[in-house]
């Protein structure tokens, strides 16, 4: 009895391990399937967007403020610490935002974010050193479903990043974009 009981067990064992990558790989599958999904829309809307002059807000004193391209080659020179946002719309709605800090030693920190146009919801976010690496392969990234979830991540991918939002509206300086 006793040996029917590790028989069995190993039955289970082996009909569920035999099963498992057969579901993992589905699950991979669609993983990919949304991550790809995903780039070709991010994509699109980059290529869109980029031929548009954005708009510029710059954090002064705990506020955002909507800014002049002259204003932002001036504060760009500035040895302070200052935190710059480039919103671009699709169409009637904002979709994809570009925000970079400059801490006074000259060190930088950006994020990429890309919603999605039917519901304004976030779908990936970039986070490097600089703006140039955003779309380069230093880049760390995250990808997210309408609800919120988190679909995939590379591993160095701060998740608690207070410039990442799920929603357009949730940005910190939304009531200021025109």
């Amino acid at each position: 009895m006793r040996n029917f009981g590790r028989a069995a067990a190993a039955i289970v064992a082996l009909s569920v391990a035999g099963f498992a990558p057969a579901v993992a790989q589905g699950t991979m599958a669609s993983t990919a399937a949304a991550v790809k999904a995903i780039d070709t829309d991010c994509s699109a809307i980059q290529d869109a967007t980029m031929a548009l002059h954005p708009t510029h807000l710059v954090l002064v004193q705990s506020h955002w403020k909507v800014v002049s391209d002259a204003d932002v080659a001036a504060l760009e020179r500035t040895p302070k610490s200052i935190t710059f946002v480039d919103v671009w719309k699709q169409g009637s709605n904002y979709a994809w935002v570009h925000s970079h800090t400059f801490d006074n030693k000259g060190d930088q920190r950006a994020t990429q974010l890309c919603f999605r146009q039917k519901d304004g919801t976030l779908q990936r976010a970039r986070q490097a050193t600089t703006v140039s690496d955003l779309n380069s392969a230093v880049a760390k990234q995250a990808y997210y479903a309408s609800s919120g979830a988190l679909i995939q991540k590379t591993t160095a991918f701060v998740v608690d990043d207070p410039a990442v939002v799920k929603t357009i509206k949730a940005l910190p300086f939304y009531s200021q974009l025109p």
